[in-house]
């Protein structure tokens, strides 16, 4: 028996009684098989059905890192602060935006900008976070219209006590943000390439 997935061809070898008990058809169409096999990402910045929001880009396995495809929600919030001037350990990552959202919401003070990212679900995921300072770079580089141009978006790579990462859409600026203003937040997700 062959069954074909996304321009991909799978060989089954099953007894013929077993073949009686499986409805292929039924799960083909249900996605319980494709979604387990499809995993091929859209062109850059389109939507990626299923996966939660748009696909950026497919980040390589780095320092300590998997490789990974980035997805950003559709949706943003406008007018939230990081959160209080307080040095977070762990939330200086400039790649691992999961882990920096993690440090953030276990710290003893409100994290406003981590909280919604990680509040935020699509598509039946909830494993989203507030961007590193490397996804934010990324989304400017391969998919920068999907993204608002007045204003800022904050990251979860924080500086110092005062200062948080922060990315323009207009023309790519980027610097330090002071913690006490407002920013664009969006959420993001990663899809490990090994799933």
């Amino acid at each position: 028996m062959q069954l074909h997935i996304a321009h991909a061809t799978i060989n089954l070898q099953l007894p013929s009684s077993a073949l009686e008990q499986i409805d292929v058809t039924n799960m083909l169409s249900s996605g319980s098989v494709a979604s387990a096999f499809d995993l091929t990402p859209p062109a850059r910045g389109k939507y990626w059905a299923g996966q939660g929001g748009h696909y950026i880009c497919t980040q390589p396995a780095l320092l300590g890192l998997p490789a990974r495809h980035l997805v950003f929600g559709a949706s943003e919030a406008e007018d939230l602060a990081f959160g209080p001037s307080v040095d977070v350990p762990g939330a200086k990552s400039q790649l691992d935006g999961r882990a920096n959202t993690t440090a953030l919401l276990t710290a003893s003070r409100d994290h406003a900008a981590a909280k919604w990212a990680s509040e935020y679900e699509a598509d039946g995921h909830s494993d989203f976070h507030l961007p590193s300072r490397m996804d934010l770079l990324m989304a400017y580089v391969c998919a920068p219209s999907l993204f608002k141009k007045s204003g800022w978006y904050w990251s979860s790579t924080q500086g110092s006590r005062s200062s948080a990462f922060v990315q323009d859409f207009e023309v790519g600026f980027s610097f330090w943000g002071v913690l006490g203003s407002v920013r664009r937040v969006r959420a993001c997700r990663w899809i490990h390439l090994n799933a």
